[in-house]
């Protein structure tokens, strides 16, 4: 019987003394998640790290896997930060997040400074420049009613044909060859990119939608305003007759991002992108505001749902249901892409708050 005690009593300190060892071998093997349809970063952070807003410490310990953090496929398997590993938000201290017992609650001082020091720039991380030139350049955005007035469009396209049909009715395919009247006064060079737009629905203040829906590429030089060009990118389908202008590119200050400003400019929804049943992430959006309200490319907005009145008639305070980055903005009004979506029930109309300024 002494002998079966001192066997236990060994078997027991041996566990003991290596229980340390497999406990910080377990805490440091990085835990993965298996992406399924329909999951985003932001769901992935606030399910596992409990706050969706430290959505880019999962995109910077995947860079390898995820080129764009707007986009996840199934099937992709993501590293999750440990809980005790997550960088410092704004100076908080990391052991913060050790457990998931111990995640912090709205009663806790620290988690309101968390939420909006992380909500200073939801791309943090994600990229260099607070826009992304492809994210302008595909912006619908506010001008006056007839929009561009420099008469350039796609004329036909040099595909030759091998059976007769309506060239017309086709979309004209990626790096397809096409004819164009070179806007006026526009010196199009070989080289020379050029923006294919269509004129959206008429809005407020005299001001039109133009839509663009891909870009060209000049590909000889021009004669009497004519030239042939390249289909380079599409936005969605482009056909002949659709209208030519410059391709304008925006100066966007490197490492710069908008930071957290407490009472922003508040504004409305003016127009959705193809009038979405529901609006979700990617959606672009225009703002009554624009220029003439100091908005500029890489300030955010929240939008915002009335909740109506209580049972003793007293307003609620607004809910807040989306994140949208600005993109592109005109006297007209601001252009603004959803990002980042709590709650569904986008609509035109709905009012829009400032909640990040660019410097």
């Amino acid at each position: 019987m002494p002998r079966l005690r001192l066997r236990h009593f060994v078997v027991l300190f041996a566990g003991l003394a290596l229980a340390p060892g497999l406990a910080t071998a377990q805490q440091a093997e990085p835990r993965t998640y298996t992406v399924k349809r329909g999951d985003t970063l932001w769901d992935i952070a606030k399910q596992y790290l409990g706050d969706a807003y430290l959505w880019p410490e999962i995109y910077r310990l995947n860079t390898a896997t995820i080129e764009d953090p707007h986009w996840i496929y199934p099937s992709e398997v993501l590293i999750l930060p440990g809980m005790g590993t997550i960088a410092n938000a704004g100076d908080v201290p990391s052991n913060t997040f050790r457990t998931a017992n111990e995640r912090m609650t709205i009663f806790n001082p620290l988690s309101r400074k968390v939420s909006h020091q992380s909500r200073e720039s939801l791309i943090l991380g994600a990229r260099s420049t607070a826009v992304r030139i492809g994210d302008y350049v595909a912006s619908p955005y506010a001008w006056k009613v007839g929009g561009p007035a420099n008469g350039g469009y796609v004329e036909l396209t040099a595909e030759g044909q091998g059976i007769n049909m309506t060239v017309e009715n086709r979309p004209i395919q990626y790096r397809e060859p096409v004819f164009i009247r070179i806007p006026a006064g526009l010196d199009a060079k070989v080289g020379t990119r050029l923006l294919v737009y269509r004129l959206g629905t008429l809005l407020e203040d005299s001001a039109q939608m133009v839509i663009p829906t891909g870009v060209v590429q000049v590909t000889t030089a021009a004669r009497d305003g004519h030239a042939q060009a390249e289909l380079m990118q599409k936005f969605e389908d482009v056909f002949t007759g659709q209208r030519v202008t410059n391709l304008d590119q925006p100066v966007i200050p490197l490492n710069v991002f908008p930071t957290r400003v407490e009472f922003g400019l508040t504004t409305r929804a003016i127009w959705l992108y193809n009038n979405p049943v529901l609006a979700t992430r990617g959606q672009y959006l225009v703002l009554a505001a624009g220029s003439r309200e100091e908005l500029v490319p890489g300030d955010q907005i929240t939008l915002l749902r009335n909740r109506g009145l209580d049972q003793n008639g007293v307003a609620l305070p607004d809910e807040e249901i989306a994140t949208a980055q600005i993109t592109r903005v005109t006297r007209w009004g601001a252009t603004a892409i959803i990002v980042n979506q709590d709650q569904v029930g986008i609509k035109l109309g709905m009012q829009a708050r400032v909640t990040a300024k660019m410097p």
